[in-house]
């Protein structure tokens, strides 16, 4: 289905560069710039990002961002899907590995209209007063659609925005966090994506199949300072250890390799538990870098629940 002009996300159709700024970067004090807001569970429409210690100890900030189809959405499917009726979110991955229902920190409807998007970046989003106190594990954003049964068009996909150092900078001095990226995986993505893996690991995966797995989709890119798109690395692995597949998919998602293609991607895919069930992955995601690289990657704490896929961005450091 193709989505009004209105609401029309265009992303790249190609996948050497992937545009994250922000998306797993650093959540610096001196990046706490921005305007006025959203609503936000938060907050109240149109206050300014701000970011406050209590007297309590605990430490809310703003967050804000912009979200949009994962660009394998057009680059596998090459059509431009319905990107509307989607909520905005972020949560504490610790509560929601247990109960994916976990009420979020703050949450908002996604304004999709056209003078909120931009072809590249995406729709903008502001929520308002997050408490980030407890978030031990990183900065997590989600996107719902609100659409039920088979009229939901997209899988409710997670994206990891920063890790469990860069949340103990900002609460040491409290700030806005910017530039947040948040990525949505469509169901016809999910379908095409099983199929592939399905071929690869030789099982069979229908349609949905892999939704109620729960899956990641991972990147392996250089430096942010680089650009706005940072070009994908080629030939690094991924050390992590848990019951799943880690696939590489080739250039052009025909087949798979031992290391990354062009576009820095991985996959990782749950095996069923003793009895067949599916659980949450939580693990330690490392890289290792092609040989003769001289740059270094941070590890960073990612993984899936069932019904969900999960995205995350792993820049080299600067």
């Amino acid at each position: 289905m193709r989505e009004p002009r209105s609401t029309a996300i265009l992303v790249a159709t190609f996948l050497p560069a992937l545009a994250v700024a922000g998306a797993c970067g650093k959540l610096k004090p001196q990046d706490a710039t921005g305007g006025a807001g959203a609503t936000g569970t938060g907050g109240a429409a149109g206050a300014a990002p701000t970011g406050t210690a209590g007297s309590n100890g605990t430490v809310h900030v703003s967050i804000s961002g912009t979200a949009a189809p994962h660009p394998l959405n057009q680059a596998l499917l090459m059509k431009n899907e319905d990107f509307s009726m989607l909520k905005v979110a972020i949560v504490n991955p610790t509560e929601v590995i247990l109960n994916p229902n976990a009420t979020p920190l703050g949450s908002m409807a996604l304004d999709t209209s056209a003078g909120n998007c931009d072809a590249t970046t995406g729709c903008k989003w502001t929520l308002a007063g997050v408490d980030i106190t407890m978030l031990t594990i990183g900065l997590v954003g989600t996107l719902e659609d609100t659409r039920t049964g088979t009229a939901r068009l997209w899988v409710k996909t997670g994206t990891g925005m920063g890790t469990a150092a860069d949340l103990d900078a900002v609460r040491a001095a409290p700030a806005p966090i910017v530039d947040r990226r948040a990525f949505a995986v469509s169901r016809d993505l999910e379908a095409a994506l099983g199929q592939f893996v399905g071929q690869v690991l030789k099982i069979t995966l229908a349609p949905g199949d892999l939704e109620a797995r729960g899956f990641l989709i991972g990147h392996v890119v250089g430096k942010l300072s680089e650009g706005p798109m940072p070009a994908g690395v080629a030939g690094a692995t991924v050390s992590a250890t848990g019951n799943f597949d880690v696939i590489y998919p080739n250039a052009t998602f025909s087949g798979a390799g031992t290391t990354t293609a062009a576009s820095g991607i991985f996959l990782m895919v749950p095996r069923p538990m003793d009895g067949g069930a599916f659980g949450a992955v939580v693990t330690m995601w490392d890289v290792v870098p092609p040989a003769a690289d001289t740059r270094t990657w941070g590890s960073h704490i990612a993984g899936s629940n069932p019904g969900n896929a999960f995205v995350i961005i792993m820049p080299a450091n600067e």
